[in-house]
C-alpha cells in the first residue's frame, strides 16, 4: 500500500513564505541605496542641520549641485544601511531555537510578522523621528531576513 501524499494548505503557505523570504532579502539589501539623497535630506531637516528647502534633483536623479553633508547625517545614514546586516547576524543564531520551539513550518509563518512590523516602522518614519524609525525598521527587516 502506498501512502497517499497530499499537498496541504500549510505546506503551500510555507513554500510561498520561503520563496517570498528570499525575494524580501534581495530587495531589502538594495532598496535603501536608490533614495539615498532624499533620505539624507530628510534626516538633515529632521535633525535641524539642513535648511527646510526641498532637494532638487536633475533628470538623472542626482542632486543638481554637490552639497556638503553634515557628519551626524552621514552617521545616521551609515547606521541605516549597516543595521540590516547586524539584524540578520543576530537572528541567524535564533533559527534553531525557533525551529525547535514551533517547528519549521509554523516558525516560518510566525516570523513573517516581523516583515510587516519592519514595513510599518519604515512607512511611519515621517510621523516621528525618521532616523530612529528607519534604523529600527531596517534592523527588524534584517532580523526577519536572517531567520
Amino acid at each position: 500500500m502506498e501512502s497517499e501524499k497530499q499537498l496541504t494548505g500549510t505546506l503551500t503557505l510555507a513554500v510561498f513564505s520561503a520563496v517570498l523570504g528570499s525575494l524580501q532579502y534581495g530587495y531589502s539589501l538594495g532598496v535603501i541605496n536608490a533614495p539615498q539623497k532624499v533620505i539624507e535630506q530628510h534626516y538633515g531637516r529632521s535633525l535641524g542641520v539642513l535648511p527646510e528647502e526641498p532637494l532638487l534633483l536633475s533628470e538623472n536623479g542626482t542632486g543638481t549641485e554637490k552639497q556638503e553633508v553634515h557628519p551626524s547625517v552621514v552617521m545616521y545614514w551609515s547606521l541605516s544601511v549597516s543595521i540590516f546586516s547586524i539584524g540578520g547576524m543576530v537572528s541567524s543564531f535564533l533559527v534553531g531555537f525557533i525551529g525547535d520551539l514551533r517547528g519549521r513550518v509554523k516558525g516560518m509563518l510566525m516570523v513573517n510578522v516581523l516583515a510587516v512590523i519592519a514595513g510599518l516602522l519604515m512607512v511611519m518614519a515621517k510621523m516621528w523621528k525618521p532616523h530612529v524609525m528607519v534604523i529600527a525598521g531596517r534592523f527588524v527587516m534584517g532580523f526577519y531576513c536572517g531567520e
